[in-house]
């Protein structure tokens, strides 16, 4: 990425992204990261099948497993980033991003 503080800018969002998702802040994550009912229900199903429950842990993001790339086609950076526990246990699960203009935009959560 071009510089130290966009990428911090861009590991930020994306930690409050997946605090947002932690706490199921649905206004939250449409207000500041333009997710939809529709989007939010396929979060919810894909962790709920994941863990095999609606308890959840909650999760967080590591900068030592956060890439950045540029697309090659459009503005903007692709972010891919694993999803750990609290309690740092790696998951399966990687979150996709976009960010561009100092926001954050989710792409989806898959099994990788």
């Amino acid at each position: 990425m071009k510089d130290e503080k966009s990428s911090q800018t861009a590991f930020h969002l994306n930690s409050e992204l997946v605090e947002n998702i932690n706490s199921m802040n649905f206004e939250n994550l449409k207000t500041n990261f333009g997710i939809n009912s529709a989007v939010f229900e396929e979060i919810k199903e894909e962790l709920f099948d994941y863990f095999e429950t609606e308890d959840l842990p909650k999760l967080k993001i590591l900068e030592t497993n956060f890439t950045i790339f540029k697309y090659d086609s459009m503005e903007g950076f692709g972010i891919e980033t694993k999803l750990f526990t609290a309690d740092n246990k790696e998951t399966e699960l990687t979150l996709h991003t976009e960010f561009n203009n100092n926001t954050v935009r989710f792409k989806l959560i898959e099994v990788m």
